[in-house]
């Protein structure tokens, strides 16, 4: 089956979705109130250093300040100003290349304007991850002006592409910088090589010049938007056609297209149907799956995904999966396939951090090592960076897999007002008691002989039915009369206990 990049833009959204064989591999949203920062470079201010975290925080023109590590500090002003004695020094080599420890109060101090870039976007309650080793993409190199090192991307096999490209790009690299040749490269002329990298370097030069004549906090570089990143990064030979449901979205991708890869032109399609595209290519019911806690498994089996703020656990079930031979043989099939299932909902939910997986427990040594290889060859399939541990003598596997974005839960939801996250609620009967306690408490101070108490319609209920007894003598022992207001929409967790002046 054919690999499809499949595009869905308004004024206000886009999203897109990697099609491969015609299952969704990845998911990837982006609106426009709320533009993604990834890559975007400041001059930022430094507004506080922090000795014990051996950090600062950097005001970059977000809602919060943004949170750099000495190990990822780089003293670009110091090349600046060595460029500025000596115009030969243009771009600046670096200055800041060693692998020296240094404490954070010794290089930075509040007041300080620096130039950082966006890691990771703010995540929660936590401002985005700066790194002053700055990088910028282009459709076939990465350039790194503050490193000076050439990489080939481990996806291109042949020894011999590798050594070609690496010579191009060791020709054409201004002294001291660094590029990563992307895998899209693989076989593309040195002429195209050549544009990206000059193209890359006068931008690079713009934001130095740039950075000399404003004040921080300032964007110096934004990042393309969502449409344009899926098209640069996204689109590549192993992707048979491009997609997209909207005009002028169309158009923006063939001007891309035509300027960097015109040889991917006749893969564009412009979908003009009835039916909404993702409806049309089944990724609507794909999302809502992965919103879904349960995952069910081909064999019966599933997997339950909780998250937390420290971690993702995932746990492996047979479920109704009963097998044909030996109960151990059933427990090595569906790890085996829980094992594919888990990378693939990694990918689709963007989930990232620390990731703890809690396979079905195996008594033989093989078993285990066939289902941690299993896991190991799909997580080589994921452009993100894994790490993952063998499996445990409990049969868990500890991993990690590199958090850059919200994952696609934190994107399309927000916490439950009436469980505040928790994923559950007191029950009626609790709550009925509570409302039991809370009566005593109140009856001795409320001089009205009316009392009016408004709950959840299944909590009244269970209220008068466990305790109607005490109720009546409540209302003896205190001379009041209760009235009890049903409300099916309040919170279960929700009540009050009122006079009739309060109603």
């Amino acid at each position: 089956m054919s690999n499809s990049l499949v595009v869905n833009t308004t004024s206000s959204e886009t999203r897109i979705a990697l099609v491969e064989d015609g299952i969704i591999s990845e998911f990837h949203i982006e609106r426009k109130r709320d533009r993604d920062v990834v890559g975007n470079i400041y001059r930022g201010k430094v507004q506080r250093v922090i000795k014990g975290l051996q950090a600062a925080f950097v005001d970059v023109a977000q809602e919060k300040a943004g949170f750099l590590h000495v190990s990822d500090y780089y003293n670009f002003e110091a090349d600046l100003q060595a460029a500025r004695q000596d115009d030969d020094l243009w771009p600046p080599p670096s200055q800041n290349r060693n692998n020296e420890k240094h404490d954070i109060t010794d290089i930075l101090s509040q007041g300080d304007e620096i130039l950082v870039q966006v890691d990771k976007e703010p995540i929660g309650s936590k401002g985005a991850r700066l790194t002053g080793r700055i990088s910028v993409p282009g459709r076939y190199v990465v350039f790194m002006p503050t490193v000076s090192h050439i990489g080939v991307s481990r996806r291109i096999d042949s020894e011999e592409e590798r050594d070609r490209l690496r010579n191009i790009v060791e020709d054409l690299r201004p002294p001291s910088t660094g590029f990563i040749v992307r895998t899209v490269s693989e076989g593309v002329s040195a002429d195209k090589i050549e544009r990206d990298i000059n193209a890359l370097v006068g931008l690079w030069e713009k934001m130095m010049n740039k950075f000399d004549q404003v004040q921080a906090p300032y964007l110096l570089y934004e990042e393309p938007d969502l449409l344009v990143r899926a098209t640069r990064d996204l689109f590549t030979s192993d992707f048979d056609s491009l997609i997209v449901d909207d005009e002028d979205a169309y158009n923006r991708v063939e001007e891309f297209v035509d300027h960097f890869i015109p040889d991917f032109d006749g893969r564009l399609e412009f979908y003009e149907e009835d039916e909404p595209i993702f409806d049309a290519y089944g990724i609507e019911i794909e999302i809502d799956r992965a919103l879904s806690r349960e995952v069910e498994l081909e064999s019966g089996g599933h997997l339950i995904i909780d998250r937390t703020e420290a971690l993702t656990s995932i746990d492996v079930n047979t479920g109704s999966f009963v097998g044909s031979k030996s109960h151990q043989d059933t427990i090595l099939k569906t790890n085996l396939e829980a094992a594919e299932e888990v990378v693939y909902q990694l990918r689709l939910r963007g989930i990232g951090g620390i990731i703890i997986i809690d396979f079905i427990d195996m008594e033989e040594p093989e078993a285990q090592e066939q289902v941690y290889e299993c896991l190991k060859q799909e997580l080589d399939k994921d452009r993100v960076t894994t790490n993952a541990l063998n499996i445990s003598e409990f049969g868990l596997v500890e991993m990690t897999r590199k958090r850059v974005r919200e994952s696609l839960f934190q994107f399309l939801c927000e916490p439950c007002p009436w469980c505040e996250s928790r994923g559950y609620v007191k029950s009626k009967e609790t709550i009925a008691y509570e409302i039991m306690r809370e009566l005593k408490r109140q009856l001795p101070i409320v001089s009205a002989d009316e009392v009016y108490i408004h709950a959840n319609s299944g909590v009244v209920d269970k209220l008068r039915h466990l305790e109607k007894e005490r109720l009546s003598e409540l209302e003896e022992q205190h001379d009041k009369e209760f009235h009890y207001h049903r409300q099916p929409n309040l919170d279960v967790e929700s009540f009050e206990i009122q006079g009739p002046d309060e109603e």
